[in-house]
């Protein structure tokens, strides 16, 4: 039966995606934390349908307005005392604004990107589970996060952290949110050069040893009463494979989870912005390619030049790439003495699919592994598109390995 004559109109908003693959995995990222509230479908295809495909200015632009109009709706639902209206599109808020900072200029994304914190703050005021807002010393500054705590003194810690333009806000929705319900304390964290901890402290940009900013996450969870130091576990999405990785190889973890295992950055970077681009003989700054004519550089590519030097803390694109060779794993994996749980999808690439088969085979214990597929409903990066499915084969391998949060089961 045909329906496209019919008056009857049920649903006015396409579904279509981008032709630049990047924009559309950003799209699913943002859609996907709808699954624990972080979101909702029709805000996202409402801002999509804004973007010019391609365009890091107008996805900039489309995002940041839904951003504020949600905030608005939000702050209006608290001061006429509906608290949990006015928490649910906070936390969105917080997401679109998250999505507006990733392709924002380093100026206006630092205001995105305080205005995410900020809904995300005022979001957990009004609710539960209970989130306790952190800052741990660290350096000449701090690593922001969050522990949202299961309420049960002794009860399993997990440790999350992020890769390269992650969030704690984000974090929340894969880990904080899921792992509460089964009983766990989690607690998420901006780490150096990831944008929450460097739009607050620019001098603190990634470092290849990682392990010394997780000490100190470590060292804070030592101070915290009802934390059990024998059972906080360790999970790493994204870049933060290999930041996890480098930490369980320094310190004592229960468990450990790497979405995916990341052991060689600089390869890993190459594969994805491919081979041509990342061997490009001429240097290029970021004030080199500010206002360069679409037709001679992809605005992408502008944008990333801009943000790989700032959260490297590089002047260049050739010094990023010479940087990336101290981010290797080595023989970090032999160190690794706990449990592991080694993720990745099917369909990440023959590079990432590599760097998964080489860390599991380095670790003296092996592995547990899961290959998310397409048939399950799992192909983005991260399972960006099924958050559900991520939480339930994470949690459920630690609840397995550390005994802790049944009762939420």
């Amino acid at each position: 039966m045909a329906f496209d004559d019919s008056p009857i109109v049920r649903n006015a908003t396409p579904i279509e995606g981008f032709r630049d693959a990047e924009f559309d995995y950003q799209l699913v990222r943002a859609l996907g934390v709808a699954a624990y509230g972080g979101s909702t479908v029709g805000e996202c295809l409402a801002a999509a349908a804004e973007i010019a495909d391609g365009s890091p200015e107008s996805w900039a632009r489309a995002f940041g307005s839904l951003a504020a109009q949600v905030e608005s709706e939000g702050r209006a639902c608290l001061a006429a005392g509906h608290a949990v209206s006015g928490r649910d599109h906070l936390l969105r808020a917080s997401t679109y604004y998250r999505t507006a900072e990733y392709y924002a200029g380093a100026a206006v994304g630092a205001q995105l990107g305080d205005r995410s914190r900020a809904c995300f703050v005022d979001a957990a005021a009004h609710g539960t589970p209970w989130v306790d807002v952190v800052d741990i010393p660290f350096d000449t500054g701090a690593i922001p996060g969050y522990l949202v705590s299961a309420g049960a003194p002794g009860a399993p810690t997990l440790v999350a952290v992020g890769g390269f333009d992650s969030s704690a806000e984000e974090l929340y929705f894969h880990y904080a949110v899921p792992g509460s319900e089964r009983g766990w304390n989690v607690l998420v964290v901006d780490g150096p050069g990831q944008p929450g901890c460097l739009r607050r402290f620019p001098e603190l940009t990634f470092r290849p040893d990682y392990e010394v900013p997780v000490g100190a996450v470590v060292a804070y969870l030592g101070t915290r009463d009802g934390i059990d130091p024998d059972r906080v576990a360790l999970v790493g999405q994204s870049f933060g494979g290999y930041f996890a990785a480098r930490a369980a190889a320094a310190h004592r973890f229960a468990a450990l989870v790497v979405d995916p295992p990341v052991v060689d950055l600089r390869r890993y970077m190459e594969a994805w912005v491919g081979p041509e681009v990342f061997h490009m003989v001429n240097d290029v700054r970021p004030e080199d390619v500010t206002g360069v004519p679409e037709d001679l550089m992809p605005h992408q590519m502008q944008w990333g030049i801009e943000a790989i030097c700032r959260r490297f803390g590089v002047p260049s694109f050739h010094a990023w790439r010479d940087a990336l060779g101290a981010y290797v794993l080595g023989d970090a994996p032999t160190r690794i003495g706990c449990p592991v749980l080694a993720l990745v999808g099917e369909r990440e690439g023959p590079e990432p699919l590599a760097q998964f088969e080489a860390f599991v085979a380095a670790l003296p214990g092996g592995a547990t592994t899961h290959r998310f597929t397409v048939a399950e409903g799992v192909s983005a990066h991260c399972q960006a598109d099924n958050v559900r499915r991520s939480a339930q084969v994470v949690f459920d391998w630690l609840d397995d390995h550390l005994d802790g949060g049944r009762s939420g089961r």
